[in-house]
Formats: structure tokens, sequence, C-alpha cells
């Protein structure tokens, strides 16, 4: 039997209607890499790359890869329209060591388009975070920051969020990183148990536009974080250190593919999807046999 080439119907594939295509600026997804092998890496990008935008490098790793296999991965993620980056732990270390220009001299030499600058271990002052950012971007490379102390228990204040932010993109920075680690317990706006702290976000959205706003990155390494974040801002909110095995049940998650996001009160387009008793639903065509 022939089975013509066919392409499942758009409501399927994206029943929520505002997943957007590559390249876009929002509904960013970041995954964490913690030392993926090369023939699995490019295995991945073959299978879910058009629903990834970055993979940072996790920790310093880079500094432990064999330069020929980080150029093949750059290479295959350059190919999948992926942005590959080191952590900001990378440019502690080197920032603290004091090799910071040999350091943005080996990123650029090896390929880097993108680098994240944090002080989530070290100290860095606002007008030294500010000259670095500046001096960074103005060697072509696109910044991306991080916000908040990965030290367990430390918690961000709003207001340290808006500064930051505010000036990290002022500087030039891209985006800015929301601290929760890969564990997502504990700190930044995550509790022991890794749960959301909702009256941070209220606040958060309150008092940064989202214009602005459009420009955080959520660190969400559970499930339960990546529901949260997607019932509280909509399907279109950023996040990052995402585990590799979890990039598919995320897009999942965002599209409405999953019941736990099947219907959303609260999107980023401002609609509100519900049941009629009837079962016909808001929005929707009656389905047809």
């Amino acid at each position: 039997m022939n089975h013509p080439d066919s392409v499942y119907h758009p409501r399927l594939v994206d029943p929520s209607g505002e997943r957007a295509g590559k390249p876009k600026d929002v509904g960013l997804t970041m995954l964490i890499d913690k030392g993926v092998g090369l023939a699995s890496f490019e295995e991945f990008l073959q299978l879910a790359g058009q629903y990834v935008d970055y993979i940072k490098l996790g920790f310093g790793t880079v500094a432990l890869y064999p330069s020929e296999i980080l150029q093949k991965k750059l290479l295959l993620a350059k190919k999948a329209g992926v942005f590959l980056y080191p952590g900001g732990t990378m440019f502690e270390v080197a920032y603290h060591q004091g090799v910071l220009k040999e350091h943005l001299d080996y990123m650029e030499q090896m390929g880097f388009s993108h680098l994240e600058i944090s002080d989530g271990t070290i100290e860095l002052p606002a007008s030294e975070r500010r000259t670095v950012i500046r001096k960074i971007v103005a060697r072509g490379f696109t910044v991306i920051t991080e916000c908040g102390k990965k030290a367990s228990g430390s918690h961000l204040s709003v207001e340290d969020l808006q500064q930051t932010l505010y000036s990290d993109l002022e500087c030039g920075a891209s985006y800015v990183i929301v601290e929760g680690r890969e564990s997502g317990k504990n700190v930044g706006i995550y509790d022991k148990e890794g749960k959301l702290d909702t009256e941070f976000l209220s606040a958060v959205e309150k008092k940064i536009p989202v214009d602005v706003r459009k420009h955080l990155i959520w660190e969400a390494p559970q499930k339960n974080q990546q529901i949260g974040l997607i019932h509280f801002w909509g399907r279109n909110v950023n996040m990052g250190n995402i585990q590799f095995e979890d990039a598919y049940n995320l897009e999942c998650l965002r599209r409405g593919l999953r019941f736990d996001t099947f219907i959303l009160g609260h999107t980023s387009s401002g609609l509100q999807a519900t049941y009629l008793a009837d079962d016909k639903q808001i929005g929707l065509n009656t389905p047809t046999i």
C-alpha cells in the first residue's frame, strides 16, 4: 500500500496556536549540557534541535573538552540553528584567576558567539559588572547574564532583579537568566521543595513591564516548575537549565500536548480557554469525522 506524504493538521501539531518557529525572541528553551557525548549530542539535535534555542555547557565543563570535540559540538549546534555557549562559572573562574582576556581569546578562537556573565559565586561590584558586559559586547560576543547567587538559601529580591535587568540590558546584554541552579531547590524563586514563589512572580509582573521582562530566562529544571511558569507567564515564557531528556516534554507542555497544560486559564495572549457544558470548546470548531 502506498502512503502519500502527509502533514499533521496545525491544530494537532500546536493546539495552542502560539508557538513560533526559529529564530524567535520569546518562548526560548535553553538546555544544560553536563557532558553529553558527541554522538548523543548529534542525535539529539537531529531529533529535537528545532525545539531548542540555546545549549549551555554547564559548570566549567568547557575547560575539560578536547578542542576538537568542542569545535565539533559548536558546528553541530550551528547547523541545527542552536546557540552553544559556556556557562557563567567559566567566566567567574577566569575573572577570579585574573585571566579573563585569555578566556575570551580562547572562546573567540573556538568560534563561540555567545557568552554568559554571572557572579553566582564571586563578588562582582555593579560598576565592574557593567564594564565587563560592555567590553565583551564590544568584542562582538552576544552576552547573556545571570542574576542571583548559587549558595543554598539564596533568594532574590524583586528590586535586585529589576535593577540588574535594566542595568545589564542597558550595557548590551540580550537576556538575563534568573538563577535556579540545576536542582531547582532552595535558591532563586524556589523553596526547599522546589516550589515556585508565585508572590515573587506577581511582584515582577507589577514592577517590570512585559517589553522588559521578555528578556528574562527562568531556570526551571523540574517539570512542576515548568508547568508553574507556563501557567503564570504563558506558553512563551523563556526557560533554562532544561535537561536533554526533557526537551520534548517541555515543548509538549508549551503547546498543550500534555494534560498539565492542555487548557490554560492565563496565557501569553491574554485569552482564556474553557470547556462548555455541552463539550464544545471556545475558539475551536466542532470536530468533523
